[in-house]
């Protein structure tokens, strides 16, 4: 802790800087990636033109920040519920539940992280590093679990398994978004488990899984 910074002062800045996160979803949300200036997000942050960089260094890492301060709570959330999990299709299930309740409780969030965000010329390293790196790490690991224990089919790599759910997953929560009448995306939850246990499962034999 730096000499002279309180813990409680600690606290205020990050909940600041968690507003200025908040604020920036909204922002981007509403007038686009490129449409947006920091001027914005500071204004509907409640704070001065300034104070935005004394958190981000410019609008880039805002976003991107941003990105992996919502993977970071998912992550741990995802690791807190899937604790005292033992089968992998039960995790799996977590996994992908928790995915769309957290987007479909979101339309801005789920604007920005999955058109916004792509925009960024450094999007494809988040592939390889940060907090979408280890969120895709634990869904190959729950897949390679499965697979260790005869829950999941072998003759399908735990890379390309962690390629088709989530990309299954992505791609539904962006028809969603571009839909005229969307309705409630957990709606899917249930029948895209089904698709993904039907695929996954051992001699063609999925078990029945809960929405």
């Amino acid at each position: 802790m730096p000499e002279g910074q309180t813990a409680h002062q600690l606290s205020q800045r990050e909940l600041k800087r968690q507003r200025i996160i908040r604020a920036a979803i909204d922002v981007f949300a509403e007038k686009g990636y490129f449409g947006a200036r920091m001027t914005d997000v500071a204004h509907a942050a409640e704070v001065a033109d300034g104070t935005l960089y004394l958190y981000f260094d410019g609008k880039e890492d805002l976003l991107l920040s941003l990105f992996d301060h919502v993977l970071t709570r998912f992550v741990e959330q995802l690791k807190a519920e899937i604790a005292d999990i033992d089968d992998p299709l039960d995790k799996l299930r977590v996994m992908v539940r928790l995915h769309l309740e957290k987007l479909g409780r979101d339309r801005a969030l789920a604007h920005v992280l999955q058109i916004e965000t792509r925009h960024s010329r450094r999007f494809m390293s988040l592939f390889t590093r940060g907090k979408l790196a280890e969120y895709l790490s634990l869904l190959r690991g729950i897949i390679e679990e499965g697979q260790e224990m005869g829950r999941f089919r072998r003759d399908i790599s735990a890379g390309l398994a962690t390629n088709v759910v989530f990309g299954a997953v992505d791609e539904l929560v962006m028809s969603w978004l571009l839909a005229d009448q969307p309705g409630d995306l957990t709606r899917h939850l249930r029948p895209l488990l089904h698709i993904l246990a039907e695929g996954l499962a051992t001699n063609g034999e999925p078990r029945e899984v809960e929405s």
